[in-house]
């Protein structure tokens, strides 16, 4: 590496490091101001605390790192080039990639680094900091005088439709993962009913990997006809091939942007059908979470022509296009959700569409300045 690549990379670093961190620790703070307050309600100890946020700020490293490098970048570049070093560079005859190729390195590091964790540490990050913040909001939760408070979802619904199977429990305890008030309905290949079960409680055994149910009785239906048998009572009955796991239930009741990697895999292969909304948006946000790695390749072609062609006006400006891009790279991630979910293009297609649109606006961008 040259001096003048040490140069140009370590201006930047400079200023990426501080950005990064400074959001980094504004997601920490806004979080802290948020759920600290349950936190030291549950109980939970200094060490609890602690883990939680060292595992939540891995899972927000993509969310920062692409507006710390056009931030970054642009302050960096425009710092350069106000006091004339760009203007140097170039009359000594180097062309813009020369200049910058540095960054260009760096970018592509910081693309890997990012393809690397989202393989690895993110989804583990992303499912720790959750699992957790959940378990002491329930510890907090548990020490209100509000009885049935802790723990508890009301009115679940699940549909297994590859297996024929519908869910409805008037609540679920995660914390004793238990089901009060169960109705299992079974239906046939063309959808008919042929048999429910209704029981007072019921709870998924893992070594089983079937589904107990205590106090309550079972209807049969002829298909056909629709005439119901006389009920059958029990006290204890075990549904060997009924597998559905409830946290993956209370997985599939979350927002998919909430979900790591791993858990949309999970969620696309329990939903199973790629012609239902439902899978198209786990789909769509799974190949977003995979396509991120390209995105910091596109900030670094949006932030080199910005402030390098910018700098003669107010640096208020370039700050203003970098947020109207976010903005629009916000609009086109909506816009591509939605066509994706109503069939129009496929996940693939929605995922890529706003990187490729950013990565159009700067190919642009470079051929006006040069």
């Amino acid at each position: 590496m040259t001096i003048l690549d040490r140069h140009v990379l370590g201006t930047w670093l400079k200023a990426f490091g501080l950005i990064m961190a400074t959001l980094l620790g504004l997601l920490v703070l806004v979080d802290m101001q948020r759920n600290l307050g349950d936190f030291v309600g549950s109980g939970a100890g200094l060490w609890e605390v602690l883990f939680y946020y060292l595992v939540l700020v891995p899972g927000n490293v993509p969310l920062v790192l692409q507006i710390s490098v056009l931030l970054s970048l642009l302050y960096a570049l425009g710092q350069l080039h106000r006091s004339n070093e760009f203007t140097a560079m170039r009359a000594a005859g180097l062309g813009l990639f020369r200049v910058t190729r540095s960054v260009w390195v760096f970018g592509l590091l910081l693309a890997g680094f990012v393809w690397y964790l989202n393989a690895s540490m993110i989804p583990w990050a992303v499912e720790a900091a959750r699992s957790s913040r959940e378990e002491m909001r329930r510890a907090a939760d548990a020490r209100k005088p509000v009885p049935g408070r802790a723990g508890g979802f009301a009115a679940l619904a699940y549909a297994n439709e590859g297996a024929g199977r519908m869910w409805f429990l008037n609540s679920y305890d995660d914390v004793g993962r238990r089901a009060r008030g169960v109705t299992l309905t079974f239906f046939d290949t063309e959808r008919r009913e042929v048999r429910r079960v209704l029981a007072k409680e019921g709870y998924f055994d893992r070594w089983r990997n079937a589904w107990i149910f205590l106090e309550g009785r079972e209807l049969r239906f002829d298909p056909a006809t629709g005439e119901r048998a006389a009920p059958v009572p029990f006290a204890h009955r075990i549904e060997e091939g009924v597998d559905d796991d409830p946290e993956l239930m209370l997985l599939l009741l979350k927002d998919p942007a909430d979900l790591s990697l791993f858990e949309l895999e999970r969620a696309m292969a329990q939903v199973g059908s790629g012609d239902s909304i439902r899978y198209r948006r786990y789909a769509v946000e799974h190949e977003r979470k995979r396509a991120s790695p390209f995105g910091v390749l596109i900030v670094v072609a949006l932030a080199v022509p910005f402030a390098v062609g910018g700098v003669r006006v107010n640096p208020a400006v370039n700050m203003s296009k970098s947020i109207g891009l976010f903005f629009l790279y916000f609009l086109l991630s909506k816009l591509a959700t939605l066509m994706a979910s109503f069939g129009t293009v496929s996940p693939v297609a929605a995922a890529w569409l706003p990187d490729m649109a950013m990565a159009a606006i700067a190919l642009w961008a470079f051929v006006r300045l040069r």
